[in-house]
């Protein structure tokens, strides 16, 4: 269950146990989640303005807000077009996410991950781009 978000019914259920007095262990099993994601969930998203009370729409707008600030758009929209170009001319010769990554390490010093690297692919399928045609399950290495 590693990299699960909470529902708003999850988040929900925790405010109406939370003000019913029953303890983050209780509500751990009940929701049949470790107990440090409740512990870690209500010590991120209690709210002080709200004097510490756990509100489950706070607690949304305060993990919407954290999740869009460590990804933004695209890392690769703010690269120099030349290495755009770069990464859409590997893509053409079905060359992986995985081998383009390598290679910018070596040839530019970039650091961009293959997620990344899918992320953009997708952004650009969603906007109409065909990135996502030119990316082929065989994984080919830059030589």
């Amino acid at each position: 269950m590693q990299g699960k978000h909470l529902t708003h019914k999850e988040r929900f259920y925790i405010e109406k146990r939370r003000g019913d007095g029953v303890n983050q262990a209780t509500i751990a099993r009940e929701l049949e989640l470790p107990r440090s994601t409740i512990s870690r969930e209500l010590r991120r998203n209690t709210d002080a303005a709200f004097n510490g009370v756990y509100s489950c729409r706070r607690a949304e707008t305060l993990a919407r807000g954290r999740r869009q600030k460590t990804r933004p758009d695209s890392v690769i929209n703010q690269l120099e077009p030349h290495i755009q170009d770069f990464i859409r001319t590997a893509l053409s010769t079905h060359t992986s996410s995985e081998a383009i990554s390598v290679r910018l390490v070596l040839e530019f010093g970039l650091s961009v991950s293959k997620n990344s690297l899918y992320r953009y692919i997708q952004q650009e399928r969603r906007a109409g781009g065909e990135l996502s045609v030119l990316l082929n399950s065989e994984i080919r290495v830059f030589r």
